[in-house]
């Protein structure tokens, strides 16, 4: 289907990829000023995601009003012998939120035209994983669903550590980081500065981004990812993607990438990717020779005073697992982030969605079950 079919009613339209360059261009556009920032569902995103083995084929939903795109999001189908099962927002292993893009005041909007197109999709069901709770956009998904009489199931929550703005780096260390710790902070940058000139530098806008990638990936192979063979680079498609969807920053001038030198030598890193006002923690390394200085922490205290001091960032996502043992420690506000499955209007789809949600909770009670007779 063309831009044009899509804009014909201002209903929603689903359409395979490439598109056309006057809906690229709009999409670019809606990436920047979509009211949840989400760089892995911008075209950039996308395209470095496609690089993964598992991205299968990628589908889009726009939403337009007229001329104007007020909303889209990257599809899968997932099959089982041939067999659709249900239609789900686009998930990869780099994948760190599932929001939709969506203008800001158009929420609404987007759900009531996106949930009738979703539902003649291929699929017994629809699946949104990785959606923040507390967006606009999850909110008025909702609103639209309880409107329709239509159920919707969590089947995943979870919380993770964010930055937000508010107070300058020293109020924030003051307020949440002991003063025992701050101290032993203090004391590791001095026994640092004793093995050599130590450094914090930032990449600048027209300095090659290839050489601090392939240090970066050099510092990620020391560590338990490397000798588990986890490791970015350990595989190809993996690095492929990971350096497009930096390569693809740079170039847009929303990278932020960080290194750590002792005595120019890079013992950690950190990739940022920025959106407008919020930035997305990509990835981290630290070289383990080095552990016993607690690098990774240094580095993330020190991007905590550039983004709250110099870039006034508003929110920054670390993107890291929950209960991860050091972000969580240093960033206490967290976002949290759902899956929902949600039926759609057959009897079909909702006695299937039914029957999940019941075996879903006697599992749960089961694992409960076994928890306590352990414990016990």
């Amino acid at each position: 289907m063309s831009r044009q079919d899509g804009m014909a009613d201002g209903r929603a339209a689903i359409v395979a990829l490439p598109v056309d360059d006057a809906t690229l261009a709009a999409w670019h556009v809606l990436a920047q000023d979509a009211g949840a920032a989400n760089p892995f569902y911008a075209p950039a995103g996308v395209a470095a995601g496609q690089l993964l083995p598992e991205s299968g084929r990628v589908r889009l939903l726009f939403v337009w009003q007229g001329a104007r795109l007020i909303g889209a999001l990257p599809l899968r189908t997932k099959t089982a012998r041939g067999v659709a099962l249900f239609v789900e927002n686009w998930d990869q292993r780099l994948r760190a939120l599932g929001e939709p893009l969506v203008l800001p005041g158009h929420e609404a909007a987007f759900w009531q035209a996106a949930l009738p197109a979703l539902a003649r999709a291929p699929g017994q069901w629809l699946r949104l994983s990785a959606l923040d709770r507390d967006s606009a956009s999850t909110r008025e998904l909702l609103a639209v669903l309880g409107a329709r009489g239509r159920p919707v199931y969590e089947t995943r929550r979870y919380a993770r550590a964010v930055l937000h703005a508010g107070l300058s780096s020293a109020e924030h260390a003051a307020q949440h980081v002991r003063g025992k710790v701050l101290k032993e902070h203090r004391r590791l940058r001095a026994r640092l500065a004793d093995r050599g000139t130590l450094r914090f530098e930032r990449l600048a806008a027209g300095e090659d981004v290839g050489p601090w990638v392939d240090a970066l990936f050099a510092l990620e192979q020391t560590g338990w990812k490397g000798r588990e063979g986890v490791a970015a680079a350990a595989d190809p498609a993996t690095e492929a993607c990971f350096r497009a969807m930096i390569a693809a920053a740079h170039a847009a001038g929303e990278l932020d990438f960080h290194r750590m030198t002792v005595g120019g030598q890079p013992i950690a890193m950190l990739a940022n990717l920025e959106r407008g006002d919020e930035a997305f923690q990509l990835k981290i390394a630290y070289d383990e020779e080095w552990a016993s200085f607690s690098p990774g922490v240094l580095i993330e205290m020190e991007y905590l005073a550039y983004a709250l001091d110099v870039r006034r960032l508003l929110r920054v996502d670390s993107c890291a697992r929950a209960g991860h043992p050091m972000i969580d420690r240093i960033w206490p506000d967290r976002r949290t982030i759902v899956s929902l499955i949600v039926p759609h209007p057959t009897l079909r789809s909702r006695l299937l969605c039914s029957a999940q949600a019941m075996w879903r909770a006697r599992r749960q009670r089961a694992l409960n079950r076994d928890m306590i007779e352990t414990a016990a």
